[in-house]
């Protein structure tokens, strides 16, 4: 499947707006997966502290 350059078609403003926001939700799922993972970080974290005080 061969596609020259004349068929290749460029993205229109709508296409680039779209583009646009979904980036914005990206953004916003990295922010919370990024809190997720430090809880759970501070999760074991603090676990492990409280079985090494007891041992």
């Amino acid at each position: 499947m061969s596609t020259s350059i004349k068929q290749m078609k460029t993205p229109s403003t709508f296409e680039t707006k779209q583009n646009a926001e979904k980036e914005k939700n990206l953004k916003g799922t990295f922010i919370s997966v990024l809190l997720v993972g430090g809880f759970i970080v501070l999760s074991w974290a603090g676990v492990y502290l409280l079985f090494m005080n007891r041992l």
